[in-house]
């Protein structure tokens, strides 16, 4: 293990007797000089990753998420230096994944074909993750055939795979951090100026993939400060980089929001729900997070806890310094902290009207760090990790288990709405989950394996085993890394495949393209000249939220630019898209599309040769008798 073991301390086996060096020896014996075998699997690990990532990628078809997917994309439309999209609406977000997006646009101007351009970019860049996440594992003392095994592994859990059938920025974000994670590491290996600048810029890179990467950021200047320990050059060289060029990075990514978007209002009121929030609905948040973290890494992520919090002491105590593992616990920390704080809210798990069941035990916030805790799992296990690691990791998911099962589940609303990509980690149980509603749902309902509630229960027997399984075992030898690291693979293949239910109930869902803009794009193509589109934010049909429906339009109607107007009597566009009665526009001469509308929206054609043409094609409704206006 050499120099790279000192770097970090070595993941802790058993029996600890024989102390560290000891340790160390028995490490490198078991995996000294890989057969055949591990360089094998090795392949067909990143093999097995691709065509995981492929199957969750090839059933997105159109965006499913108005904000997080369209959004981004028309950011990418703008920054590939195309015309200024129709402003979208939303909380806004970071630009790092419209940039590498933008290209796309280069090549297409399909939205139809830009989309799945950038679900396979997606893929890529998941796939990319691999490489620097396995330069990581080495450092835990795994030869190069094992560390790509666990790195794999890590990229197959339904956690990363199922983003993969999104055009969110969560691959890029975890692609930022592996390599940020890997930075660290060489940089506490040996403390340079050019590793210390390497390392910041990569935290910038980080920064400007999300707003919530904004606490690991924090987390890398805090790290930084006390680098100065060791050696005070590199730290002031990394944070002559990371402080002026994060705060820029955070600056700019809300400035373009305002530019584009009009506002930025990711992570708002997490400091206020921390403080005003009574600590049960606190902890609530924080159970079922931990929860399903842990129901969704097979217990892996329990065992890299329990394996950070010994490299924590090792570095406090045995070298007297702040390491790369209080690096990791740091952004553990914050992250955590960002994510019950945005959850942990009376009017989030009760009172809101749409009731989410992802709101009970959001993981999305969570995911790219507790993946690394995955790696750190998932490497302690194979390299003989005895009872008393896993067995502390046995005993805490029992713990969390048994809180969630008999205090949180019966007060969930398990019926409730279901967004994938909030809670990856659980969807191969998705099939488990009932169709009932807040009217018919029996509140109170304890897990059993069969009744209504049983998702909670069932997800929690994985884990359970698994590490009960390893407790029994003790510590493995090499012949048993390897069958421990097949049965992984093929029990995280089996779990991510089952995942792709939800992931297509979701694209039924909440997919396809809106007839009205595909009707508008009909008529750009048969009647020629460039058609004047708004979209009336004045009214609002039904339930329909006209945010979503405004963003979706926008997107699918090309090449026309949808305008936007609040005052819909004072537009001289051609068509305005709006709610089915306008007297104002009636009596004026305006006439609907006939039986084409979407979530409530109708087209409005007024006056004029396009509105002769459409009338001769008998595509309007007929003339309807004016509406008095009062």
């Amino acid at each position: 293990m050499g120099a790279q073991a000192a770097a970090v301390p070595p993941v802790p086996r058993e029996p600890a007797a024989h102390g560290a060096g000891g340790l160390r020896a028995r490490a490198s014996d078991m995996l000294r000089a890989p057969g055949a075998g591990w360089q094998w699997g090795a392949a067909a690990s990143v093999l097995l990753a691709l065509v995981l990532h492929t199957v969750i990628a090839w059933g997105a078809r159109t965006p499913s998420f108005p904000f997080d997917e369209v959004v981004l994309l028309q950011y990418s439309k703008f920054l590939s230096g195309g015309e200024m999209p129709t402003p979208p609406r939303g909380a806004g977000y970071f630009p790092a994944w419209s940039v590498v997006m933008a290209p796309i646009w280069w090549v297409t101007e399909s939205p139809a074909v830009a989309y799945r351009l950038a679900i396979a970019l997606g893929v890529v860049a998941s796939l990319a993750t691999i490489w620097p996440l396995t330069r990581a594992v080495t450092r835990l003392g795994l030869a190069a055939p094992q560390a790509t095994v666990v790195a794999s592994l890590v990229m197959m859990m339904p956690a990363r795979a199922v983003q993969s059938g999104y055009v969110t920025s969560e691959k890029m974000l975890f692609l930022a951090l592996a390599c940020t994670m890997l930075a660290a590491l060489r940089l506490w290996e040996r403390p340079t100026a050019p590793r210390a600048a390497v390392f910041a810029i990569a935290a910038v890179v980080l920064t400007t993939t999300h707003a919530r990467a904004v606490v690991l950021l924090i987390a890398c200047v805090l790290w930084l400060l006390l680098l100065a320990l060791r050696s005070w050059r590199a730290a002031l060289v990394g944070l002559a980089v990371a402080v002026p060029l994060g705060t820029l990075a955070f600056w700019s990514g809300g400035l373009l929001n305002q530019y584009l978007g009009g506002g930025f209002s990711q992570g708002e009121k997490v400091l206020e729900t921390l403080r005003e929030s009574r600590p049960s609905l606190l902890v609530r948040a924080l159970v079922g997070q931990a929860w399903q973290q842990t129901a969704g890494s097979l217990g892996l992520v329990a065992v890299g806890l329990v394996v950070l919090v010994v490299l924590v002491w090792r570095e406090l105590r045995r070298e007297r310094a702040i390491g790369p593992a209080c690096l990791l616990a740091a952004m553990l920390l914050g992250v955590a902290v960002l994510s019950v704080g945005r959850w942990a809210s009376e009017g989030e798990l009760y009172l809101a009207s749409w009731r989410r069941l992802d709101a009970w035990l959001y993981g999305r916030y969570l995911d790219p760090v507790t993946a690394l805790l995955v790696a750190l799992g998932a490497a302690a296990v194979l390299r003989g990790a005895g009872r008393r690691v896993v067995g502390v990791a046995l005993a805490l998911t029992a713990a969390l288990v048994g809180v969630t099962v008999l205090w949180l589940a019966p007060d969930a609303p398990t019926w409730g709405y279901v967004t994938p990509a909030h809670i990856p980690g659980v969807m191969p149980w998705f099939w488990t989950l009932p169709e009932a509603t807040s009217e018919t749902w029996p509140w109170g309902l304890v897990p059993s394996l069969t009744n209504d509630n049983r998702f909670w229960l069932l997800a929690s027997l994985p884990p359970l085993a698994l590490l009960a399984v390893l407790t029994a075992i003790g510590r493995i030898g090499r012949r048993g890394a390897a069958v421990l690291a097949a049965a992984l693979l093929v029990v995280t293949a089996a779990g991510t495949l089952a995942a792709t239910r939800a992931t297509d109930h979701f694209q039924q869902l909440e997919g396809g393209r809106p007839a009205l803009a595909d009707e508008i794009n009909r008529l750009q193509a048969a009647h020629g000249d460039a058609l004047t589109v708004e979209f009336d934010r004045s009214c609002t049909p039904g339930s329909s939220n006209d945010a979503v429906v405004q963003n979706v339009l926008a997107y699918w109607i090309h090449p026309t630019t949808m305008g936007v107007t609040a005052d819909r009597n004072a537009s001289d566009a051609q068509i305005t898209l709006g709610c089915d009665i306008w007297p104002e526009g009636s009596a004026a001469g305006a006439r609907m599309l006939s039986d084409v509308h979407s979530d409530g929206y109708h087209a409005w054609v007024m006056p004029g040769p396009l509105q002769d043409e459409l009338a001769a094609e008998g595509l309007l409704d007929p003339v309807a008798e004016p509406v008095a206006v009062p």
